[in-house]
């Protein structure tokens, strides 16, 4: 939710961790492909090559989508348990998708349950569309957005003192309004963590989980926003010569307010914006179609583009833990079930899913493969 699975005009949304905690200002840099002396406009500012995309062998795209006979990438699809899974999360909770995706849904189906060779796409009626990506050579952004688990208590103790709030009946405070007390005594606190940035990488995602010390994880789901514009402060700290545009992530803000701790207050106040929480029995992570999520079977898109609930064939970078990219792709198939304010175009945010490591992977993802619409 990247100020997103909750986050559109109401704001439902989850918005890529990287793309809205690091977007800098300014156009994007020109960076020379491989065509000759065609520059490439990136959203990132970097060579798009060395983050998985391709350009040797392919022919520039004017159409979002493009008919094409045959997927060119053969590999076998790897997640397709956990895709079925989040077709039935579908049915079970979206009777307007799964009506509207009906006969496609079961095309799909039909093809998975079979193996899902690529190659036999049209024996079951499935027509794929490659989109045009961000250059028009088929390469598209794909970030990543994950569910933090903040650990606190139910009152303040020791190192937890840093409330997490509820919606207030005023909510036109601002950040640095509510650092300074503006909320206290009013019964609003649902949590005290032990960090503050913490907290603000939970607003960031939209919705995490919460863990009490008891073994025992609370899901937290967005409630609202103050009504203040978001500020990025990882543009803030690259504006500021703290850390070098190349290297931000989470991780390196992450470990700048380690190294600065007195300072930390100070910048995340200059973003005024405040998200605030409420508590979720449920436990389980929707995107703004109301659906349960599944880990790298389900994405954020731009909805003018990709509606909520297509079915996408999604070619997901490789990359290390360092978010290297390793030269190769791999085969996801994934549902459309989520938005973003920093998803536009041919942009894609994917679901890692929930704790550190799904949310270091995200925080380094910011590359380029291939998606095939599957109608």
């Amino acid at each position: 939710m990247k100020f997103h699975q909750h986050f559109s005009v109401k704001i439902f949304s989850v918005l890529a961790a990287t793309s809205i905690l690091v977007s800098c200002s300014g156009s994007p840099s020109k960076v020379s492909s491989t065509k000759g002396n065609t520059s490439i406009l990136t959203p990132t500012g970097d060579d798009p090559q060395k983050f998985g995309a391709k350009y040797s062998g392919r022919s520039y795209q004017q159409s979002i989508l493009s008919p094409v006979a045959r997927v060119e990438n053969q590999s076998a699809v790897v997640n397709q348990g956990d895709f079925l899974t989040q077709l039935s999360n579908v049915k079970a909770y979206s009777g307007r998708l799964s009506d509207r995706f009906y006969g496609n849904y079961q095309k799909i189906t039909n093809w998975v349950l079979s193996g899902a060779n690529v190659d036999e796409l049209s024996q079951y009626g499935i027509s794929p569309q490659i989109m045009k990506g961000f250059d028009g050579y088929q390469n598209v952004l794909m970030t990543g957005y994950y569910s933090p688990v903040i650990h606190a208590r139910r009152s303040p103790q020791g190192k937890f003192q840093h409330p997490i709030y509820a919606m207030p009946t005023n909510k036109r405070f601002s950040r640095a309004q509510i650092y300074a007390g503006a909320l206290a005594g009013q019964g609003l606190e649902l949590a005290y963590s032990d960090s503050m940035l913490d907290n603000f990488l939970l607003g960031v995602q939209g919705s995490g989980y919460v863990d009490f010390g008891n073994g025992n994880l609370n899901y937290f789901a967005y409630a609202g926003q103050n009504g203040f514009k978001y500020q990025a402060v990882g543009r803030l700290l690259v504006e500021d010569g703290e850390i070098p545009k190349e290297k931000m992530s989470i991780q390196a803000i992450r470990d700048w307010g380690k190294a600065n701790p007195s300072r930390v207050q100070g910048l995340l106040e200059r973003n005024p914006s405040y998200v605030f929480f409420k508590n979720d029995p449920s436990g389980k992570v929707k995107g703004s179609a109301g659906v349960p999520l599944v880990p790298m079977a389900a994405v954020a898109s731009d909805r003018n583009v990709i509606p909520s609930g297509t079915v996408l064939l999604v070619e997901v970078p490789d990359i290390d833990n360092d978010g290297n990219w390793k030269g190769t792709h791999k085969l996801h198939l994934m549902v459309a079930l989520d938005v973003g304010g920093a998803v536009n175009g041919h942009h894609f945010d994917l679901y890692r899913g929930i704790g550190d490591q799904a949310g270091h992977i995200a925080g380094l993802s910011k590359h380029y493969g291939r998606v095939w619409v599957l109608n």
